[in-house]
């Protein structure tokens, strides 16, 4: 029987070959995700009581044409009651909700209505926070804050 060396060519072909499929996956995940083009609309901090909110763009958002959005609560717990969104031609939705979020959970994707050239004008909420003053004094509940967040058309 004879034994093979591992040469110092084979070892770097070996290597080379290892590094190519790395960068192709990287790459090909990166591009996989670049689709996905949500952007930043608003946020909210909600008070510990019932409460109705308008959440309007940004100042700094230029470009305001989104074809879907979505809710994520970033800290605390929040209940979600109804939520309606209105574009810059008049056309409104009631969007069903999920009923109660906490940190870290996101709706699921709504579509938005209008046309093409429509863009988002504001965001309807009526929500409330989970907890009290007291518990956010004694640091064991911190008041909900809530982002929304636009898929790019």
């Amino acid at each position: 029987m004879k034994k093979q060396l591992i040469t110092a060519t084979t070892f770097s072909s070996f290597l080379s070959t290892i590094a190519l499929v790395l960068l192709i996956n990287a790459v090909s995940i990166n591009i996989a995700y670049a689709k996905d083009n949500w952007v930043l609309i608003g946020d909210k901090t909600v008070n510990f009581e019932q409460e109705e909110d308008k959440v309007e763009p940004l100042p700094f958002l230029s470009e305001r044409k989104f074809s879907k959005i979505k809710i994520k609560c970033v800290q605390g717990t929040v209940s979600i009651k109804s939520m309606k969104v209105t574009m810059t031609d008049g056309s409104t939705k009631q969007l069903k909700t999920m009923g109660t979020l906490t940190k870290g959970m996101s709706t699921r994707t709504y579509k938005l209505p209008g046309t093409d050239k429509s863009k988002f004008d504001f965001l309807e909420l009526q929500y409330k926070s989970w907890g009290n003053l007291t518990l956010n004094a004694a640091g064991m509940v911190k008041k909900a804050k809530v982002e929304v967040w636009g898929l790019k058309r």
